[in-house]
């Protein structure tokens, strides 16, 4: 079976950085499955990466490799990584966006990339995902020794992640990302809500309970849930609840507990 690599960016279609990586892969492995995730990550968000790259990853094949390129160091003295876990590799920059995979696994293998013939010649420096991460991938996928790509880090860059903080009769977090319907995902793990719930606040919206789907509510009826990355989420029926409530990341969501 050929190897996988997906690519998961903030380039966008316009400018063709994407073909650019996809040429310098299959220039080295023809035979490699390309596929992309997204390239619509909010520009410069390691977080926004992050956290899509947790909700999608375990979903491939074991063997599969993960290139993410979310890179507002690009060219600066931050490093250039492979990251090894639960049987997938993750290239990418030592930005943070890799921290949800540590967090999952307290054993990865971190690898500053520092053979050279591994890369192209002369790297532009406001472009490793060309000219660094996408070759690295790529002789990965046909069988480079991990253990050959550089020596073991034990200090990777990890995300100030929001921590979710105590209040007077309940706990308070924030809004982490906000998907392309504008629905709000809130640092607030579903763990954390297993108590009785008297009302859910963002702003000067209440909302009395946790629903299971969007469609427990009216078209345009404000609804909180458990999403798909197993974090509370605030969303509208049928329309952007970013939009119309005029909030964005960092907006503070509250849980306040029945008595």
């Amino acid at each position: 079976m050929n190897k996988i690599i997906t690519l998961t960016s903030d380039f966008g279609y316009r400018d063709g950085f994407v073909a650019q990586m996809k040429g310098v892969v299959l220039g080295i492995n023809p035979n490699v499955r390309l596929i992309d995730t997204t390239h619509d990550i909010e520009p410069f968000s390691m977080l926004s990466a992050a956290l899509v790259l947790n909700g999608f990853y375990r979903y491939f094949p074991e063997g599969s490799i993960h290139l993410v390129v979310v890179d507002p160091g690009v060219g600066s003295d931050r490093r250039c990584i492979v990251v090894s876990s639960q049987g997938h590799y993750f290239v990418g920059p030592d930005n943070g966006v890799f921290s949800f995979i540590y967090a999952d696994d307290n054993f990865a293998e971190v690898r500053e990339i520092q053979d050279h013939g591994l890369i192209t010649e002369k790297p532009h420096p406001t472009f490793h995902a060309r000219d660094i991460f996408a070759p690295v991938a790529a002789h990965l996928s046909k069988g480079t020794d991990f253990a050959k790509i550089g020596c073991l880090i034990s200090n990777p860059e990890r995300i100030n992640f929001p921590r979710v903080v105590e209040i007077e009769r309940g706990i308070e977090g924030k809004v982490i990302h906000i998907d392309r319907f504008g629905n709000l995902s809130v640092n607030i793990q579903s763990i954390m809500l297993e108590r009785p719930i008297k009302e859910i606040c963002l702003g000067s919206l209440t909302i009395q309970k946790l629903s299971r789907t969007f469609s427990d509510v009216s078209d345009h009826e404000s609804v909180a849930l458990i999403n798909s990355f197993g974090l509370l989420e605030i969303a509208m029926n049928r329309a952007s609840a970013a939009d119309r409530l005029g909030v964005g990341i960092g907006a503070r969501v509250r849980v306040i507990w029945q008595e």
